[in-house]
């Protein structure tokens, strides 16, 4: 032990003694003396300055509160320093879990504005409109192809037709499709913005209010 730990030494027994007896002003004395020493070190633990702040804090909070249970036997600077040790730690290991969920966590969906779900639900309900037109037939062949992912000769199973027959039929579908929407679809330079549409609707199958 260092002469300025024996210098320290009476001083702080005698500030612990004033804290065991209730004396607040012993443990703002102790808390003068040794917040620099106490933070810097949870700073290396921690690397934050607030939060080491924090727990050098709540250091002097649980020596107060458990100073009906403590003694004098011991170093009063090692008790300090072992109890900062002990909450930086505990802090450390909540920070890192908190990390570890957050990475787990789903990343949220945006929100749509009030103008986005409006413009969605128009769109939705056009193509549901322009379908639910097509010639039956060919709203037939649409919908086992698109909407429930079958073959042209799978389709063409179901419908009792030819492949080739199918896979006019759902050509046919599209060019109606294309001409049906093509004014919402104004400001598009292709069709795949209907074609999205399209795969939306029969994600559900049913038209908007169904």
């Amino acid at each position: 032990m260092g002469r300025a730990d024996m210098r320290q030494a009476p001083a702080d027994i005698a500030l612990l003694a004033c804290v065991l007896n209730g004396d607040e002003s012993g443990l703002a004395a102790l808390l003068e003396r040794h917040w620099h020493s106490l933070v810097k070190y949870a700073f290396s633990i921690l690397g934050d300055r607030d939060a080491a702040e924090d727990v050098v804090e709540e250091v002097f909070v649980r020596l107060w509160e458990h100073r009906d249970t403590l003694g004098l036997e011991g170093s009063v600077l090692g008790l300090l320093f072992r109890m900062a040790r002990n909450l930086s730690l505990d802090e450390h290991r909540h920070v890192e879990a908190q990390l570890r969920a957050a990475r787990k966590a789903p990343v949220p969906m945006a929100v749509p504005t009030p103008a986005e779900y409006v413009e969605g639900e128009e769109v939705h309900s056009a193509v549901a409109t322009a379908v639910a037109n097509l010639p039956q037939r060919r709203r037939e062949v649409f919908e086992l192809v698109r909407h429930h992912g079958l073959s042209y000769r799978e389709a063409a199973d179901t419908l009792g037709l030819a492949p080739q027959t199918v896979a006019n039929h759902f050509t046919l579908a599209l060019s109606d499709l294309r001409e049906a929407l093509g004014p919402l679809m104004r400001n598009q330079r292709d069709d795949l913005a209907w074609r999205e549409a399209g795969r939306q609707y029969h994600m559900t199958g049913k038209a908007v209010g169904q």
